[in-house]
């Protein structure tokens, strides 16, 4: 295998080590290995410190480095061994216990591991006795094994009568099911388990930044303790404290940023993230950019594909989509992920193994959807079923037949995961068929962000754009009408007159705006059913866009919105084309003299339209094709059709603005087609508008499909626009 990976790594370690701890004199096989590791040369400085071992055994210092090339080339047996020679020969030395504890952590067998902490308390002891500038690394690799000892027993949960059995057809079942077993047949543990483990894990993390006020793997540790019992102004304080000590760290900021976000401190966590990512290493800012975690299987390879120019731009894109509000400047869900990652890789991962957490089973989960609404552990939580007096047992099947099941339940989203954990392991892995259960559920949910309440408690306005030609061929008009649920919004509120926001943004693929509509109005509340009706008109370039309608009632904190993606068409050339169909619950000219849609006065619909209701219609029809004689002659067709509901027969009728129609029919029992000619003097590339009102009399409560054909008699063109409606009881504003 080749050393490179390791020996920038392997020197850095051994000038800390030089630097930071004392060490008797060398010999000159030593210093000679210093020479050539400098050099790059590992292999000759391993033989140079394996002939000063074996001129002077007692060399401590040269086996330690020995140990540390015998780690980098995988040789762990030879490692251990030159640790433990360090050791005894220079047992008031920290650094030596620590660098075989650190060997042993990563053994595979747990009865090996068992031994490492009694050797971070050696490394303790002999830091506190004897002194050293690591001290800080060692209390807090101390509680390290005391957290992960509590995370053997947190949040446990006990059942409640005779004893059952947890497995994956409990949470894989029925949702009230699963309901009725956390409400009757199981219960959280009166008790404190682990307490005692997380209370000297607390203390160990304290004494680091005690001895070192910079630590932000303590203080980052800290503050996932101290969150998990709800004592996060705890752990604003500490994490301020740690950003005034090292206001130049990225990572420090991180965990100040964390602490206020558990706070609901949006504007301010917002704020210290930006800068926690400007003050953060290429490699420490990486996953903070890294939008693969969070999407479906197929986006995240072609994210990994991506160059670096293109992720900074799907990163700018993705963010802009995800933010609630486009009337300010937060962006909850982006700064979430933030604090999800920061808690995910302080909370799991192993930076002595250089394991990340957010690349653990739980880490992914927490990242896409946030902390559980329930996190219970079921199990009895043993280290190892060895007895250790006589060493009897059987350790692979007792160990197996003892593994720790974690649930995690989100309500809102009905999700639930199953993870195990064998006793004595600190990682727990998906349990059963919860891997392939994950790998389905995140391509269909890549993400949500239930626990933030900008997004939680966002409400939904109803949207109908329409598009028309522009006064040139060359641009587009888009009329946008809105349906604002003030009713809903505005419960609660105090006062009968609130100050209401309301826009209509419209932003490029690059998310940059290009036009914004933004109004300020004193609206009066108290009916719940009120919805006010607000409508924007722009004129673009062709192109695809993104379209937001927004509103927003400060004085009760509530808002709503609509997002869509528009593909706005040009309308140039000289081939038959029809705009979009304007669907509304009344339209009518505002004088004899109509020329185009917006000569007319309208009542527009959001789709839904109560039994019985007249259903009216307005569009356009371009470069329709006169004859020699100036008169342009055609055909509308209106055929309407019932998409979803149990089928039944019904009528229809032309109610009004077809003045001259003639050939008017009506077929089927399940759809309707209505036709009608028409001739007009027009110019050619003109433009025609037209506007019906269609009464469905005994049309049965359903979802609608219409469609509006023009066929031009002259050219022979026909061309078709559609839209959908549906006929309901239920008010708009439920």
């Amino acid at each position: 295998m080749t050393l490179r990976p390791y020996i920038g790594a392997l020197l850095g370690g051994l000038l800390v080590a030089l630097a930071l701890a004392p060490h008797r004199a060398l010999a000159q096989g030593s210093t000679a290995g210093d020479s050539l590791l400098a050099a790059g040369d590992t292999a000759g400085a391993l033989t140079a410190y394996m002939s000063a071992v074996a001129s002077d055994e007692r060399n401590a210092e040269a086996h330690y480095r020995a140990g540390l090339l015998h780690r980098a080339r995988g040789d762990g047996g030879k490692a251990e061994e030159n640790f433990r020679f360090a050791t005894r020969f220079e047992p008031d030395s920290a650094k030596y216990w620590l660098a075989l504890a650190d060997e042993l952590r990563g053994s595979g067998s747990i009865f090996t591991r068992r031994q490492v902490p009694g050797l971070i308390e050696r490394a303790r002891e002999a830091a506190q006795a004897h002194g050293s500038a690591r001290l800080a690394d060692i209390e807090y690799r101390a509680a390290l094994v005391d957290w992960q000892r509590y995370g053997q027993l947190a949040n446990r949960y006990l059942f409640i009568g005779a004893a059952l059995m947890v497995d994956q057809g409990v949470l894989m079942g029925d949702w009230d099911d699963l309901e009725t077993f956390f409400q009757v047949q199981v219960k959280p543990d009166p008790g404190d388990p682990g307490g005692a483990d997380r209370a000297a894990a607390e203390e160990h993390l304290r004494a680091a930044l005690s001895a070192d006020p910079r630590h932000v793997d303590a203080a980052g540790l800290l503050a996932v303790l101290l969150g998990e019992q709800d004592r996060w102004n705890e752990a604003y304080d500490m994490a301020r404290t740690l950003q005034r000590a090292a206001p130049d760290s990225g990572r420090a900021w991180a965990v100040l940023g964390l602490a206020l976000v558990r706070q609901f401190r949006w504007r301010e966590a917002q704020a210290v993230f930006d800068t926690a990512i400007m003050r953060m290493t290429p490699a420490q800012r990486a996953p903070y950019a890294n939008l693969g975690p969070i999407l479906k299987t197929i986006d995240q390879v072609r994210f990994s594909e991506m160059s670096e120019a293109e992720r900074r731009q799907l990163e700018t894109v993705y963010w802009a989509v995800t933010q609630p509000l486009f009337l300010n400047q937060l962006n909850e869900p982006r700064t979430e992920f933030f604090a999800r990652l920061t808690y995910v890789n302080h909370r799991w991962s192993d930076p002595f193994r250089g394991v990340h957490g957010w690349e653990s089973d739980r880490g992914s989960v927490y990242l896409r959807y946030g902390p559980p609404d329930i996190w219970a552990s079921f199990g009895r939580g043993r280290v190892s079923q060895i007895d250790p007096t006589t060493g009897g047992g059987d350790p692979v099947g007792s160990l197996e037949s003892e593994r720790n099941i974690i649930a995690w339940v989100y309500t809102g989203s009905q999700l639930r995961f199953m993870f195990s954990m064998t006793p004595g392991f600190s990682r727990a892995t998906f349990a059963g068929d919860f891997r392939s259960f994950y790998n389905e559920v995140r391509n269909l949910f890549p993400v949500r962000f239930d626990n933030v309440p900008a997004v939680a408690e966002m409400d939904t306005i109803l949207v109908q754009f329409v598009q028309f030609r522009g006064e040139g061929a060359e641009s587009t008009e888009l009329g946008i009408y809105t349906f604002m649920p003030i009713g809903r919004m505005a419960r609660g509120a105090t006062t009968a007159e609130l100050q209401l926001t309301t826009a209509a943004v419209i932003r490029d693929g690059r998310m940059r705006d290009v036009r914004q509509d933004r109004r300020e109005e004193i609206i009066k509340s108290g009916d719940p059913r009120q919805v006010e009706r607000r409508s924007f008109r722009f004129e673009l370039q062709p192109d695809q866009y993104l379209l937001r309608a927004e509103a927003r009632l400060a004085e009760v904190e509530r808002a709503a919105r609509s997002t869509s993606v528009l593909n706005v068409r040009s309308y140039g050339g000289d081939s038959l084309m029809l705009s979009d169909l304007l669907l509304a619950e009344r339209v009518a000219p505002q004088d004899s003299a109509f020329e185009r849609w917006t000569d007319f006065f309208v009542l527009p619909s959001a789709g839904r339209f109560a039994p019985n209701a007249p259903v009216a219609l307005l569009w356009e029809v371009y470069n329709l094709e006169p004859d020699s004689t100036g008169v342009a002659r055609y055909t509308v067709t209106v055929r309407i059709t019932i998409r979803e509901v149990e089928r039944r027969g019904f009528i229809a009728r032309i109610l009004g603005g077809i003045g001259d129609a003639v050939g008017l029919s009506a077929q089927g029992d399940d759809e309707v087609s209505l036709s009608y000619d028409r001739e007009v003097t027009i110019e050619p590339g003109g433009r025609q508008v037209e506007y019906l009102t269609v009464e469905l009399e005994d049309a049965p409560k359903a979802l609608y499909g219409i469609w509006i054909t023009v066929t031009d008699a002259v050219s022979g063109q026909a061309v078709t626009a559609r839209r959908q409606f549906i006929v309901t009881d239920t008010p708009l504003t439920r």
